[in-house]
């Protein structure tokens, strides 16, 4: 339905003066009626007292506490006047989603082992833990909760129980004795993280210096990392098969009949079967990865140089680092609105028994909520993968425009260009390739969801066609992120549909596929091993700072555990901080290598049709034995 566009084969010469049109215009229209549903659904939400559900609690029949509530039921004739009844008491705190609840005039301020307990609890405090239709003090199993009525705190208007009280006696007394499980440990921890906060700041300032740092060196020292990567992937993968072999012969030997549980899979069989299994796949991986190192080793130069070349399309637009920010601002913000509009539909016609009207059709409230959660779930997959490919057509935008602008000294703004051309033409393109996730990821999910019921049902077909299915699906959601990427890019440069760029993209994957198999497996290695070195940088200078005693582990561990937890907030925030950054390098260095290749197709370096690359690139075409790179 979205897909249309005219097929045109012609070798096009990139511009930057190209003249665009909106592209996928019925997909982003569709896309924007699909949000204003989500909208109409708050509203209706909203207008069900959805949020004065989600700010004071609710009963088992929907009754708001702290309110006057209108009848619910049929039963129902009278309003229920809850004005005094501001907390919600759960009779089963394991399970709030099915447990009775009430609203109560204050939480258990003491612990209640029995009915005696109850009976007087109730007549000192004038409360009542039961359901409403019984006097103040009377107890009855069926419309009370059991004992113990645990000692409980306020938290958003619900009675939580005191968790020293819940555990148990002998489970904290195993917290406090275990070796890993320190609860008292952990509370100083806690308050040292606290204490520490100005500290933490400090430390993720020097994992962003670091993170710079190791961008600009990446250029001079990619090398010596791509060689370090060949060679321990290949001694790597060769020592594993290695000891994988002599473990199945001692196993054969010992003639070992213990059954063993293979990982994911969840398939029981003998050791010896097993680590045969894992053996013979592991060698398989072995020979293919020595054969594609010897079969990638002319390509490794290109990766060299398109990492130059993403270092100075870094150094010329230095604000594309700052991308991941605004994403994760613009995320967050929706995953926010997406939460509390999930709660508010959650309750939406629980309780009651009414219907309402829609399309013509009457539906009861409670089949109504049933269809508008699941247009939710759609929602959230939808506009987060709608979010993150305008960042992708941004930053591909922005590096396509860097790439054909000669000289570079005339390049101006090209972030900004990038997106008002995403704004004005090209958001219909980022629905449709959002929503192609969207057909994938749902299945999968659904899937994911029917795996215990599959499981409980004790078929073991259908339980291994099952996970079969979801990992077909995960590989072909990946698959899909990546032409969409590369489509994103050639859209930029030929502002033309996504269809029509899909299907180029596609052409570009296959007919480089080494080249792209090179960079996304050596590249992608690289940079997740910079982003380990910003991390193992951050956590050594965190040692140092909070000066922890490492000089003797053993004789300070108690002093050293204390220290963990600011520790791991630390090395979380550097690696995140890195992984923003390393992330828009792999995404700068997939557009130069989709701008490179489309620049090879469309000119061939006489002075009527020449190159827009750098004399580096040019270098490593005329190095190259064969210049063909798409189509020749």
């Amino acid at each position: 339905m979205c897909c249309y566009g005219e097929d045109n084969k012609t070798p096009i010469k990139p511009s930057r003066q190209r003249r665009r049109s909106c592209t996928d215009c019925l997909c982003f229209a569709i896309f924007g009626i699909f949000v204003s549903g989500m909208i109409v659904i708050t509203a209706l939400t909203v207008l069900d007292q959805g949020f004065a559900r989600l700010q004071f609690g609710y009963d088992s029949h929907g009754n708001i506490c702290g309110n006057v509530n209108r009848p619910r039921t049929k039963n129902q004739n009278e309003n229920l006047n809850l004005t005094d009844k501001k907390f919600v008491f759960f009779f089963d705190y394991l399970k709030p989603k099915t447990s009775k609840k009430v609203c109560v005039q204050s939480c258990p301020t003491e612990t209640i082992k029995n009915e005696a307990e109850y009976k007087k609890y109730s007549l000192k405090t004038n409360t009542s833990l039961c359901l409403y239709s019984l006097s103040l003090g009377e107890y009855n199993p069926n419309m009370c909760p059991p004992f113990p009525i645990y000692k409980s705190d306020i938290l958003l208007n619900r009675c939580v129980p005191d968790l020293t009280l819940v555990i148990g006696n002998s489970t904290m007394t195993f917290l406090k004795n275990n070796s890993f499980i320190n609860l008292d440990e952990l509370k100083i921890s806690s308050l040292e993280l606290y204490k520490k906060l100005p500290d933490i700041g400090y430390l993720s300032l020097a994992a962003l210096l670091f993170t710079i740092i190791l961008v600009i060196l990446l250029r001079y020292i990619a090398k010596l990392m791509v060689v370090l990567v060949l060679i321990l992937s290949s001694l790597g993968s060769i020592g594993c098969s290695v000891l994988l072999w002599i473990k199945y012969s001692d196993l054969r030997k010992n003639n070992d009949q213990t059954i063993h549980t293979m990982p994911i899979l969840e398939i029981e069989m003998k050791n010896q079967t097993a680590y045969l299994i894992y053996s013979i796949a592991m060698t398989i991986f072995t020979l293919i990865l020595l054969l594609i190192i010897i079969a990638m080793r002319k390509r490794i130069g290109l990766v060299l140089r398109l990492f130059a070349e993403a270092q100075k399309a870094i150094t010329d637009m230095p604000l594309l680092l700052g991308m991941p920010i605004i994403t994760f601002i613009f995320l967050i913000l929706f995953l926010f609105y997406w939460i509390i509009t999930a709660i508010m539909i959650y309750s939406f016609g629980e309780y009651e028994e009414t219907n309402i009207e829609f399309y013509g059709q009457k539906w009861s409230k409670k089949s109504f909520s049933n269809f508008i959660w699941w247009y939710h779930i759609v929602g959230l997959v939808w506009v987060s993968e709608f979010i993150l490919g305008s960042q992708s057509m941004v930053i591909a935008g922005s590096v396509s425009k860097w790439y054909f602008t000669r000289p570079k000294s005339a390049l101006r703004a090209p972030i900004c260009t990038a997106i008002k051309r995403l704004f004005f033409y090209h958001l219909g393109s980022i629905a449709l390739g959002s929503f192609l996730i969207v057909l994938v990821r749902i299945p999968r999910y659904i899937l994911m969801y029917l795996q215990d019921k599959i499981k409980k049902s004790k078929s073991t077909t259908a339980e291994y066609c099952s996970k079969g299915c979801i990992c077909c699906l995960w590989c072909l959601e990946k698959f899909i992120k990546f032409i969409n990427y590369n489509a994103y890019t050639i859209i930029a440069i030929e502002g033309k549909s996504f269809c029509t760029s899909a299907q180029k993209a596609f052409m570009i994957v296959v007919e480089n596929s080494l080249r792209i198999a090179t960079i996304n497996t050596v590249g992608d290695f690289m940079l997740f091993l910079s982003k380990l070195a910003v991390t193992a940088l951050t956590l050594f200078l965190g040692i140092y700072w909070f000066k922890i005693p490492i000089d003797d582990p053993l004789k300070n561990i108690h002093q050293i555990k204390i220290f963990l937890l600011p520790l791991a907030v630390v090395s979380i925030i550097s690696f995140l901080i890195a992984h923003c950054f390393f992330t828009v390098y792999e995404m700068v260095i997939d557009a130069i290598m989709v701008c490179f290749c489309e620049d090879c197709r469309a000119n061939d370096g006489s002075p009527e049709r020449p190159y827009y690359m750098s004399s580096s690139l040019k270098a490593f075409i005329d190095e190259s034995s064969s210049t063909q790179i798409i189509g020749e």
